[in-house]
């Protein structure tokens, strides 16, 4: 049974951002417990640990509640630093490497996807990702512009066999920074991941142009690690509530904007799914903000946010 010390994702099984922290945990072979959340909303365990932050995967480490990717790849690479995955080579590299993958690629790989199965989507899901992104889901342009977003897919493909063909030494072809997987390979892995569950003959066609990012592929896929200990969202709630978030300085040193210590402040994305989740400031700096959260559900809680891709703003 898990408990305040225990990773709890909240996740779904065919969410690529959620795949991209579980391929992390596989190669850290790492022990975790999952909350298989709704695909759309409402979510009525994980809307109380967040505030209102609806996009997949959140991660939960007692009464420490992390949305997005970003601040989650750091943290359990923090807390759990052997084996490491921030490997020499990495070291900044995967965070640009991430903001490119969840961002131009993973649209490329979107439009792919439903260019492809459009016609099968609910219309719910429809409904729930319009509200998300704040744009029309339109299948028919989609499937328009399936064969462009296709070729912009592979291309981007392509800057991976790059890569893996331009190494040197004892490396070269093995993973994108040397001998080892690292967080590049998790970041790049992802899309790849994404739209091979769906439309797995385009990916096939593509490798065949991409032995080596093939051969790469295939390696991460093989990887294993410990299976997932499934518990319900009430679970995962009743653990934050009976923990205390982990102690963090009170520092705001910096900031462009002069917040400090205390102030009540909100935080959403930049791109989609802008919900504004406003707690009192715990910390911030340049590559994270914590605010803590006071809620009947869960009582106090410290949520973590990345700065890169979030906006911040006095409530």
């Amino acid at each position: 049974m898990p408990d305040a010390r225990s990773i709890i994702l909240h996740q779904y099984e065919t969410s690529p951002f959620s795949e991209k922290i579980r391929l992390a945990l596989r190669l850290k072979n790492l022990g975790w417990a999952g909350v298989e959340i709704p695909v759309i909303m409402p979510k009525p365990d994980l809307m109380p640990l967040t505030g209102g932050y609806r996009r997949t995967p959140v991660m939960q480490i007692g009464a420490d509640i992390y949305c997005d990717t970003a601040v989650i790849l750091r943290e359990i690479e923090r807390r759990f630093p052997m084996p490491s995955l921030n490997l020499p080579g990495h070291e900044g590299l995967a965070s640009i490497v991430g903001s490119w993958v969840d961002g131009r690629w993973f649209q490329a790989s979107v439009g792919v996807i439903f260019g492809a199965i459009g016609d099968d989507v609910p219309e719910a899901f429809k409904k729930d990702r319009e509200k998300l992104s704040g744009r029309p889901f339109d299948t028919d342009a989609m499937r328009a512009a399936s064969p462009m977003l296709r070729d912009q897919w592979r291309a981007q493909l392509m800057w991976l066999e790059e890569r893996l063909a331009g190494g040197r030494g004892a490396g070269s072809g093995i993973y994108l920074v040397g001998m080892k997987p690292g967080l590049v390979d998790v970041h790049a892995h992802m899309n790849i991941w994404f739209v091979k569950q769906r439309v797995p003959d385009f990916v096939d066609a593509c490798f065949e142009t991409a032995p080596l990012t093939k051969a790469w592929y295939e390696r991460l896929e093989e990887v294993e690690g410990q299976s997932a200990e499934m518990i319900d969202g009430s679970t995962a709630l009743e653990i934050a509530k009976h923990a205390a978030p982990r102690l963090v300085s009170a520092s705001t040193a910096h900031e462009s904007q002069d917040f400090g210590p205390g102030e009540t402040v909100a935080v959403a994305p930049d791109d989609y799914g802008k919900d504004w989740v406003t707690g009192e400031l715990v910390h911030a700096d340049a590559q994270r903000i914590i605010l803590q959260r006071v809620t009947e559900e869960a009582e106090t809680l410290h949520v973590h946010f990345p700065r890169s891709g979030f906006l911040v703003r006095r409530a």
